[in-house]
Order: structure tokens, then C-alpha cells, then sequence
């Protein structure tokens, strides 16, 4: 923007307000003009099979006859450790898969002693088959 207004500031035939839409229209074109030319070069660096990214054939984790091949991206570091916060992000994620599959058989657990435990020590009732009736009310006459 202050090359913009650098350029537009020397025409002496253009108001303040003038030279500052003229300046950010520069800008807006010279912004395109930069976003045009980078996807030109990752287009190119993508047909030559450069670039951050690159696909790769693996063979299929779960084949068991090994003779799927799958299609896999693999990306390529700029500088060492630019992908670690994924790797931090997948530790995590394993971390909290193997809490609640510890969570889920300790539910399990206790479902199954409370089972044992019921079944072992029934409940007796107390109370007679009457006393567990709710009392009726008596109906009101009008």
C-alpha cells in the first residue's frame, strides 16, 4: 500500500481522498498479481511431482495377502520439525482413544460384578405385596 501511495502520491491532478482509492486499487491489483504467480509455481512444482506434497503407492495396511497397492500423501518438511505439532496432535489422540478403552472395560467390569453380586445376594422383600400399592385417594363427590 505505501508503494501504491508512493506511485499515485506524484500525480499533482488527483485530490487526497482520490490518490488513496487510486493507491488501494493498485494494491488490490498488485496483491492478485502475487497470488496468480504462486499458484502458477505450485502448479508447475505439482506437475514435476515437486513440492511439499507428493503422492506415493504403499501397500495396503489392511490387505492380509499384501498385493493391494493404495495411494498415500506424503508431505515433505520444509525445515525439521515444521510436522511435529501432527505428530504431537496423533500422541494425543492415542492417549485419549486408550483412556476410553480403559474407561469402557472398567465399566464393563463393574457391570459384570454387580451381576455376580446380585445374583449371589438377592434382595428379599420386606414389605407385603399391599404396603407396595400406592394409596388410592378417596374421590370427592359434588
Amino acid at each position: 500500500m505505501g508503494l501504491a501511495l508512493g506511485i499515485v502520491g506524484r500525480n499533482p491532478y488527483l485530490t487526497g481522498a482520490q490518490k488513496l482509492v487510486q493507491a488501494r486499487v493498485y494494491a488490490q491489483g498488485l496483491t492478485v498479481a502475487v497470488l496468480v504467480a504462486s499458484a502458477v509455481f505450485e502448479i508447475g512444482d505439482a506437475n514435476k511431482g515437486k513440492g511439499r506434497w507428493e503422492t506415493i503407492k504403499v501397500l495396503d495396511p489392511n490387505d492380509p495377502s499384501h498385493k493391494h497397492m493404495i495411494e498415500k500423501k506424503i508431505h515433505h518438511e520444509a525445515y525439521a520439525g515444521e510436522d511435529l505439532w501432527r505428530d504431537m496432535v496423533d500422541a494425543e489422540e492415542q492417549k485419549m482413544k486408550e483412556r476410553e478403552a480403559s474407561v469402557r472395560e472398567q465399566e464393563e467390569k463393574d457391570a459384570k460384578a454387580h451381576k455376580a453380586k446380585a445374583k449371589k445376594h438377592p434382595r428379599t422383600e420386606h414389605h407385603s405385596k399391599e404396603a407396595s400399592k400406592p394409596e388410592e385417594k378417596p374421590k370427592e363427590q359434588k
